[in-house]
């Protein structure tokens, strides 16, 4: 950027207020999109100039500190223009992924659409709820930590149940539900499309109205992408529960780490894990040979421990999830936590095992 014009942008009421904004660069100048730097604090917003908006929708999402949704700085609406100045976001869109790699991993595909669910669910839970309405590959950016936001509220509507059919078409072709052309009007079930539609375009690597059926979550995208809204998850909760369990043979949210995605190599990998820990603990010998009780009461407590360590890092069933300090956005102070947290695990069970040891030598004993 050092070879980019600077210019002061005075932004309509921001003038009156001491705010000023200089021009850094262009982000998308066909639809008026810049990067600028505050010149008060020095940080780098994104201005855009929106000429269809719903300023309804503005106002609720800024004032509601959604993660995964830049902050909105300042706005200002003048002659039907409305003036944004958010936070910018850096990192890859979703398309620029797609454009460099082609199709995109299942297990990245599957994290990236769970963190999408949440997103959809914080902004679902509003009242009204928002609907986003374009939700697509150049929409969804991800940042070098890993975390995954959602540009762009300019399709966006509140939910009206009342409505019987959008009035404004607003959307992308091939990832809006039928309902956003005429239709019906959209509901939480129309994100759900998009979802299911951004999904099948990441696995393939190109847009397609194919389902890419060699991926283990084909089922959820087929119900994702069905015509009418009804016959769609009933939620982003929903949703977001079958890409993480996407089995529906009852059996699927508890199918053991290695064996969740049914990859071949995964599960050969997981085999072979699961073998030598059996090994290991089976064939453990101990101080205590008097008592062949004790000896195999500590090889399967060995096991367990061994297997519930295996478990927890695997965040099985999602038990990870429900301790915040794991679920920290930067890659590394996650990682330390899972395994402090784990480490944590282990020795509890541990201590409990040797409590249970003492009683039961001090019963044998008698």
């Amino acid at each position: 950027m050092d070879h980019i014009e600077s210019r002061s942008i005075p932004l309509n009421k921001y003038e009156r207020e001491g705010s000023r904004y200089t021009y850094l660069a262009p982000i998308n100048e066909e639809h008026e999109v810049y990067l600028v730097r505050n010149e008060d604090t020095g940080i780098i917003c994104v201005k855009k100039t929106l000429r269809t908006y719903n300023m309804d929708v503005y106002k609720r999402v800024s004032g509601a500190n959604i993660r995964g949704i830049p902050k909105i700085y300042e706005m200002s609406e003048k002659d039907d223009v409305l003036t944004v100045i958010e936070e910018y976001i850096p990192g890859r869109t979703v398309y620029d992924m797609i454009n460099s790699a082609g199709s995109i991993p299942e297990d990245t595909v599957r994290d990236i659409a769970v963190k999408l669910c949440d997103i959809l669910i914080a902004l679902h839970r509003l009242n009204p709820p928002v609907i986003h309405r374009d939700i697509k590959p150049s929409n969804v950016i991800i940042t070098t930590e890993g975390s995954v936001y959602l540009l762009d509220l300019n399709a966006a509507k509140l939910e009206d149940a009342n409505k019987g059919e959008d009035t404004v078409m607003l959307g992308t072709y091939g990832y809006a539900a039928p309902e956003q052309f005429g239709f019906g009007s959209s509901t939480v079930q129309t994100d759900i499309y998009a979802i299911g539609m951004l999904m099948n375009t990441m696995l393939l690597g190109e847009y397609s109205k194919d389902v890419a059926d060699k991926t283990v979550i084909a089922k959820v995208i087929r119900k994702c992408l069905m015509l009418k809204p009804e016959e769609r998850y009933s939620s982003v909760k929903d949703l977001r529960a079958a890409i993480i369990s996407p089995f529906t043979n009852g059996y699927g949210q508890y199918a053991i780490p290695g064996f969740r995605s049914q990859n071949p190599f995964h599960m050969i990998t997981a085999i072979a894990g699961y073998l030598l820990i059996f090994s290991l603990a089976l064939t453990l010998e101990t101080k205590n040979q008097d008592s062949i009780y004790i000896t195999w009461y500590e090889r399967i407590g060995c096991l367990l421990i061994m297997l519930a360590a295996v478990f927890f890092l695997s965040d099985y069933m999602g038990i990870k999830k429900r301790i915040p300090v794991c679920n920290s956005n930067k890659p590394v102070k996650r990682i330390l936590w899972s395994l402090l947290m784990t480490y944590f695990l282990v020795m509890c069970l541990f201590c409990v095992m040797v409590a249970i040891e003492v009683l039961l030598v001090a019963s044998i004993g008698r």
